[in-house]
């Protein structure tokens, strides 16, 4: 189905807080942005500042869907039992760049510190329910329970009170179904893709989550401490699947903090090609202070279109996990 026969959204005069500039896309794409420009009605289109022109996520994904791209359902899981390795950073990464993709997004935010959430400036209030309180009966409540942090982007935001999980999901069944429950009802309810954040401990809402995600991304920075967080993931991954009777997910390596003229960095990548070459993913997450900016903002680095490595990177990582850049690049550009 050609984007442009997507009647367009009621106000363009009003974007969303993230959306894909038609450069991007023709760049994903490439292909000329001129050309790229007849595959949309131009009044469809937002205008933002510096001139660029915005696509609205719906148009966004009926173009990439007719490059290709699959959007079928799936559940990806940020864990390292080490802590302070950009789980949460990656999380909200890709959820907004995902969300300009088209793929409708929950982040599921499991860290009973709430993170995620924080990061979003959209902790849990007193009442609200949080995945403690819906993983028995997520359906009809979980979609009441969200948070609309942006057109195609959402959060199921945390409290202390997923910190009860430990105590309560006891019973492997229960272990093994409640992450899922919730994510089929989230499917049900029209979404595209789970991104969760989980704490940095194997409790039983992580082991959960290891039970039911269909692809698991392990941050690993270059430090001893990451490399042993990295090791006991895996570990567990492969013992919990065992335990359970289960296939192993996709699991995925992301090299994070990367600086390209440190040896200690530089020495850490050659140790993760050498003895992950099986996991590691094509890409590595540069260190850039826009990460920390972003955080005090209360947003992602993608809630501008300004150029900088950090967005260059987790865009790669968003697009290689996606499938994205495996069905563009496999067709030919189209010259309509």
């Amino acid at each position: 189905m050609s984007a442009s026969l997507i009647n367009p959204p009621a106000d363009t005069a009003n974007p969303p807080h993230y959306v894909l500039t038609l450069q991007e896309l023709a760049q994903v794409c490439q292909c000329a942005t001129n050309v790229l420009a007849k595959a949309f009605d131009k009044h469809a289109l937002y205008h933002l500042p510096g001139g660029k022109l915005g696509i609205p996520p719906l148009l966004v994904r009926a173009y990439l869907q007719s490059r290709g791209v699959n959007y079928s359902f799936l559940i990806v899981a940020h864990v390292n039992l080490r802590g302070g390795v950009a789980k949460t950073t990656s999380t909200v990464a890709l959820a907004t760049r995902a969300a300009q993709y088209g793929f409708k997004t929950c982040i599921l935010d499991l860290d009973s510190l709430g993170a995620a959430s924080l990061a979003f400036d959209s902790l849990a209030g007193s009442g609200d329910p949080v995945f403690h309180d819906l993983w028995r009966q997520p359906q009809p409540h979980v979609s009441t329970a969200l948070k609309r942090l942006d057109e195609f982007l959402y959060l199921l935001p945390s409290s202390l009170d997923n910190g009860l999980l430990d105590s309560e999901l006891r019973d492997p069944l229960q272990q093994r179904e409640a992450v899922f429950r919730v994510c089929q009802a989230l499917q049900e309810s029209g979404f595209d893709l789970v991104v969760i954040d989980c704490p940095p401990a194997l409790g039983a809402g992580v082991i959960s989550t290891l039970c039911a995600a269909d692809a698991i991304v392990i941050p690993a920075a270059g430090d001893l401490f990451s490399f042993s967080g990295l090791e006991a993931t895996l570990r567990e991954i492969q013992h919990i699947c065992q335990t359970f009777n289960l296939e192993l997910p996709d699991v995925r390596v992301l090299p994070i903090r990367y600086q390209e003229h440190e040896k200690i960095s530089t020495a850490s990548l050659r140790r993760l090609q050498e003895e992950y070459a099986d996991y590691l993913l094509p890409l590595q997450i540069r260190s850039s202070t826009l990460f920390d900016q972003a955080l005090e903002m209360r947003q992602s680095v993608f809630a501008n279109t300004r150029k900088s490595t950090a967005r260059e990177d987790y865009d790669q990582y968003a697009r290689i996990l996606l499938g994205i850049d495996a069905a563009c690049q496999s067709l030919v550009p189209p010259n309509n």
